[in-house]
């Protein structure tokens, strides 16, 4: 599903992403972890659009993506979601997904055509809501959630593209324990199936989800592999979770 070889990036004279090779089978969960400063969320945004490569390849189902603006390989099948929460405050949970949904589908708005009557995308839309388990907060203006609950129509937003790849970034980052173990629930109903590509600091939540676990350290891949391979590599344990 994705295909990286090579991969550079630097802002001025700091190397953020220093030689990457990595892949992501079709179905997997592969989860990236690593120290602050490690290059992870940089890598998202290599794989994303919203950063160009300095050199290397991304090749993403058969098509090569390096360099291509966000909405070209949002397109392609790949979505993703952000570190910090990012929704239409102003909009009700329903119209949040929805407007994905409409995205999708190439509808646009006109005088002509009524969006509350077109029953396939309402559906569509309620069907994800549903998944999220927000089906009971349609109506709420989605700035009024609670963080948690916004962080779960984030996912729904990823999800209402109609993605081959979702990459979720720090989806846990800012919860409570109880919505950490709700957000997991969600996460692996929601990707049953699904390829999956996250970044975590919480070991709870990787190991839980995880197939394939690669670490970064300054830019680099440190180690790739199960989790229980992670969990027992010496270098690993060294760099990021805490030498014992």
């Amino acid at each position: 599903m994705l295909d990286v070889q090579d991969l550079h990036k630097r802002f001025g004279p700091v190397k953020v992403i220093n030689g990457i090779h990595l892949t992501v089978a079709a179905g997997q969960r592969h989860a990236i972890i690593g120290p602050n400063g490690a290059g992870k969320t940089t890598l998202f945004h290599l794989f994303s659009g919203n950063h160009k490569p300095d050199r290397g390849s991304i090749v993403f189902d058969g098509t090569p993506i390096a360099g291509l603006p966000p909405h070209r390989i949002n397109r392609l099948g790949l979505a993703r979601s952000f570190q910090i929460t990012n929704i239409f405050a102003g909009l009700s949970v329903h119209e949040n997904i929805r407007t994905v949904v409409l995205s999708r589908h190439g509808v646009r708005l006109n005088f002509f055509r009524r969006v509350a009557r077109m029953t396939a995308v309402n559906r569509e839309a309620a069907e994800i809501l549903e998944q999220i388990g927000l089906a009971d907060k349609a109506d709420r203006l989605a700035g009024e959630l609670a963080y948690g609950q916004q962080r779960a129509l984030e996912i729904g937003i990823t999800l209402a593209s109609g993605p081959k790849l979702i990459l979720l970034d720090e989806p846990t980052a800012g919860m409570s324990i109880d919505e950490t173990r709700e957000a997991v629930r969600l996460i692996d109903r929601v990707t049953q199936g699904k390829t999956l590509l996250i970044i975590e600091h919480d070991m709870e939540v990787v190991f839980s989800l995880a197939d394939v676990i690669t670490v970064l350290h300054h830019g680099a891949i440190l180690a790739s592999g199960a989790p229980a391979e992670i969990r027992a590599d010496p270098k690993v344990k060294q760099a990021y979770l805490g030498g014992h």
